[in-house]
């Protein structure tokens, strides 16, 4: 245990010294590999991609086994490296964190250009928002999410499966952000790689949003998990972005829908979000890190105080 907290030390130690990874564009390549095979699969059937998803996982997991299994035989100190390089590559912490940080200086000045084209550097994807708020509250998704994907869930299955389970996990999130689009393309053909990325962030995804509630307002975060969970139909963003969302205050999630004289339904607005809230969300995604931090370094000092003790 405790080697495996000095492994997680220094893999985020590498995120943040090396943020871009230089020239190992790992999960670029990969991309570029899952979309080959996607070129090669897809008719359109659930069955070719259930095959394109063992041939996108499969060799890659057997090939990370076999390189940490055979360093393990040769010398700890190389499976050490082995297991740091690799959750390193798998984390992607600092990046969120300094792109969030770009969005919240470019609303601070005005530039809502500068804010959109920074928010697509975080989601990949094209902002459509044109106010403050919404690219504030686009940003705040976002991270929200992201950091269940890229930290929490690496770190999950590097605890319960090693290298293997890190990279198993980012290869899948790979996929599904390739394929589980519900889009006619991929609707049949990207359902395996949906259902699976939904399997392996279920319980880290539910660990994550507990995290939220307990570096935010703990009780606003789990009456807007139990009231406002359902609202998002993927079944892992709805706790993360309900929980989240109400740690920081920023979802009234009573039941506040009335109706005014003419029958017509009247909702109380949530709090629209600013720059102020963006950089505050950076800050609930470190208390979270340093929080299950600090719970493995118990676990570890327990398991070492166990061990002398014998």
């Amino acid at each position: 245990m405790i080697l495996t907290l000095v492994t997680i030390l220094f893999a985020i130690l590498l995120d943040r010294l090396l943020p871009d990874r230089g020239s190992l564009k790992v999960w670029e390549s990969y991309s570029d590999w899952v979309e080959s095979i996607e070129q090669r699969f897809n008719a359109g059937t659930r069955v070719q991609g259930v095959s394109a998803v063992f041939l996108a996982t499969i060799p890659v997991s057997i090939g990370i086994f076999l390189a940490w299994y055979l360093l393990g035989q040769v010398a700890g100190l190389l499976e050490f490296i082995f297991n740091v390089g690799l959750l390193y590559l798998c984390l992607d912490l600092y990046r969120i964190s300094s792109v969030t940080e770009g969005v919240a200086s470019a609303l601070e000045n005005n530039d809502l250009t500068a804010a959109q084209i920074t928010l697509q550097k975080l989601t990949g994807k094209e902002s459509v928002e044109q106010s403050e708020a919404g690219i504030a509250h686009a940003t705040l998704e976002a991270v929200l999410k992201q950091t269940n994907t890229l930290v929490s869930s690496p770190l999950f299955w590097f605890l319960l499966l090693g290298p293997v389970g890190a990279a198993l996990q980012r290869m899948v999130a790979v996929q599904d952000r390739l394929w589980g689009h519900r889009t006619e393309r991929f609707a049949e053909f990207g359902w395996a790689a949906a259902r699976l990325d939904d399997l392996l962030n279920w319980v880290p995804a539910r660990l994550t949003a507990l995290s939220y509630a307990i570096m935010g307002s703990f009780e606003d975060a789990l009456h807007c998990w139990r009231r406002r969970a359902g609202m998002w139909s993927d079944i892992n963003s709805g706790p993360l972005l309900a929980s989240g969302l109400g740690a920081m205050h920023l979802e009234s999630c009573d039941d506040t829908e009335q109706e005014d004289v003419y029958g017509n339904r009247l909702v109380t607005p949530a709090i629209l979000p600013d720059a102020g809230h963006v950089r505050r969300v950076v800050a609930l995604v470190w208390r979270v890190l340093l929080f299950w931090l600090v719970v493995t370094m118990m676990m570890a000092s327990a398991h070492l105080v166990g061990f002398f003790g014998r």
